[in-house]
């Protein structure tokens, strides 16, 4: 409860209007019953002048209940402080109801007002302002322990999508400084000896790391994109193997827009090209991506050596299935298939999303 908010202190007004009304029904029927007649002007008077001289003192209840929490550790010197406050409360209370209602009385046209003998009446009032501050100050806590669980349901939620997103982060960052050092020291082995060849793959790798560095904390890209990002991969790959790398790309309709998890292709490409080359002189790689329905089916085949199924090991096939097991659990799947006629298949199954997402 924000007890800045003039909305809150409007439905506040509300509320004691309400309950000032339903005594006062509660009150003038008693009379009624008892064949009390005309005093509707006077029970009227009696009943709002308390219930709005209760909301008049609202702030000091409140503001206990907000400045001394009540907690295992608290709940004495909450108690103490409310105990003292139900004091104040109730001498407040009653003596406001006693000024308002000798001033208005005469001004409605009621006369003077008799209040009694204030030497019993304040103990008297006391038995049930006890009743509305012990109401008010439970409701109180009790929203504010509903409001302080909220904000710890939140601020879980929150520590766990950071958690997600570093996690996420860690295993994406695992695989760039792998493929750069590995590329790095590839130019390095040829500067001296091939100063044009160094300069080219050191362009291409510029142009790489800089469309990398443009995506930085993207989780997803357009399917687009990243195909684009593989093909400047297999050109770096191409010119530091010095073997011929053919890829072809096959999108099916509807599916170059598809979100698809930044870099995630790359160390699939990675595994053909380091399993399935061997001493041949060139490597056919193929990535053919499609929509079946609500999901995005994406494999990267290579007519290669082949490998065993499903391998257990190897930190870029274990990136990729951590990083489907954080962004969509269960319902994606991946597998690692021998494919017929030589070669190895990378099946990718996750659902369909279209565009880009951080």
């Amino acid at each position: 409860m924000n007890l800045r908010s003039p909305a809150v202190w409007g439905w506040l007004f509300v509320v004691a209007t309400a309950v000032g009304l339903c005594s006062f029904g509660h009150f003038y029927l008693d009379d009624l019953a008892r064949d009390w007649h005309g005093t509707l002007p006077r029970r009227l008077l009696e009943e709002m002048t308390g219930a709005y001289s209760a909301f008049v003192l609202l702030p000091l209840i409140l503001g206990i209940t907000h400045r001394v929490p009540f907690t295992r550790s608290t709940w004495l010197r909450a108690l103490g402080a409310n105990l003292l406050g139900l004091a104040v409360y109730t001498l407040a209370h009653t003596t406001l109801m006693a000024l308002s209602r000798a001033a208005l009385a005469p001004a409605l046209g009621l006369g003077p007002y008799d209040y009694g003998n204030l030497l019993y009446r304040y103990p008297m009032e006391a038995a049930g302002d006890a009743v509305w501050y012990a109401l008010i100050a439970s409701t109180s806590y009790l929203l504010l322990r509903l409001r302080a669980a909220r904000a710890a349901e939140m601020h879980a939620a929150e520590l766990q999508r950071q958690l997600a997103e570093a996690r996420l982060e860690n295993l994406r960052l695992q695989l760039n400084p792998h493929f750069l050092f590995n590329t790095l020291n590839a130019i390095s082995s040829v500067m001296y000896e091939d100063v044009r060849k160094a300069d080219a793959m050191l362009a291409k790798l510029s142009d790489f790391l800089r469309t990398v560095l443009a995506a930085s904390g993207v989780a997803n890209v357009p399917l687009e994109e990243e195909l684009a990002v593989e093909k400047q991969y297999v050109e770096i790959m191409t010119t530091r193997l010095e073997r011929r790398l053919d890829l072809r790309v096959t999108v099916g309709a509807g599916t170059a827009e598809a979100a698809v998890p930044f870099m995630l292709l790359q160390p699939l490409l990675e595994n053909s090209i380091r399993h399935g080359m061997g001493d041949r002189p060139s490597l056919a790689l193929e990535i053919e991506a499609r929509r079946a329905d609500d999901r995005t089916v994406i494999e990267v085949s290579d007519d290669g050596c082949g490998c065993e199924p499903n391998p257990r090991r190897g930190i870029g096939l274990e990136n990729v299935r951590s990083r489907l097991a954080h962004l969509y659990g269960s319902a994606a799947s991946f597998s690692l298939e021998a494919r017929a006629g030589g070669g190895t298949r990378a099946i990718l199954t996750f659902p369909y999303s279209s565009g880009a997402g951080v």
